[in-house]
């Protein structure tokens, strides 16, 4: 039977069960390099590959976003909601 007033030590590697080598950080340091390389690969070659029809796409369809906000915004006032919008570039 062990005695109950003697100490057990254990070194810091055999309590821990492993080593301190910090590969996990290593690890978790290229893997977050590694996406951050990928994603702005994929940003990059999409922005290259966009034409000019594309691009007039994009243009085009914030113009519109902008007038339908604009048309929403003004025709609600107050919560009453009427039937008329203002016509785009009236007020230029």
């Amino acid at each position: 039977m062990p005695d109950p007033d003697r100490k057990t030590r254990i070194d810091e590697t055999d309590a821990k069960a492993g080593s301190k080598e910090g590969v996990v950080r290593w690890v978790l340091l290229f893997s977050l390099g590694g996406a951050i390389i990928a994603l702005t690969i994929i940003w990059v070659t999409g922005a290259l590959t966009q034409g000019p029809v594309e691009s007039q796409w994009n243009v085009q369809r914030k113009a519109e976003a902008e007038a339908e906000q604009a048309a929403d915004d003004s025709s609600s006032i107050d919560g009453i909601t009427t039937d008329t919008a203002p016509t785009p570039g009236a007020d230029r």
